[in-house]
């Protein structure tokens, strides 16, 4: 049988407490693919084990990821999450039979930039621009969100893959 897994991260602004009784208190979760509180590990936020952002942990195995719905249902359930936590960026690998793949969000920048910077900023790491966040594929610093190297398959993403028919942001469907 196929497996899609998933492993991630989601790195804490600065209300840890609030982000992990929002994850302590998720509802049963009965739609597939399944989000749960045990899937997260909580980390440390007792000083000094750990430097500057305390990081709440992601791991799950499902079964194959056979087609757009089940990536599209995985994002928006993570975005709400997201939604509700006050973190910095978050990033999740995935591997699935059709390739590996990582989904990052950040949130926007708190400094004012211009249009253009922003503009370069989104180009040259292929994000897309939300009302909430960025978001983007490819391996990123847990520190500064940006690529860890400049490698082209960095930015391998679902839009890549002939049969997927992926866009994002993702809708609800009906």
């Amino acid at each position: 049988m196929e497996y899609t897994s998933i492993y991630g991260y989601i790195k804490i602004s600065r209300d840890y407490e609030a982000s992990a009784r929002y994850i302590k208190n998720l509802e049963t979760d009965a739609t597939y693919p399944f989000i749960t509180a045990n899937m997260f590990s909580a980390g440390e936020n007792n000083y000094p084990y750990y430097y500057e952002n305390v990081m709440i942990s992601f791991a799950a195995t499902y079964k194959y990821f056979g087609d757009t719905e089940d990536w599209n249902y995985f994002i928006l359930k993570m975005e709400n999450i997201l939604r509700n936590m006050d973190f910095e960026n978050a990033q999740f690998h995935v591997e699935s039979s059709i390739g590996d793949y990582t989904l990052f969000w950040t949130r926007h920048k708190p400094y004012n930039t211009s249009a253009k910077e922003e503009e370069k900023y989104i180009e040259e790491y292929r994000l897309t621009k939300t009302d909430e966040w960025y978001f983007g594929f490819g391996k990123r610093s847990v520190f500064t969100g940006y690529p860890d190297n400049e490698s082209p398959e960095l930015y391998e993403d679902l839009r890549n893959h002939p049969d997927m028919g992926f866009t994002y942001p993702v809708k609800q469907s009906s």
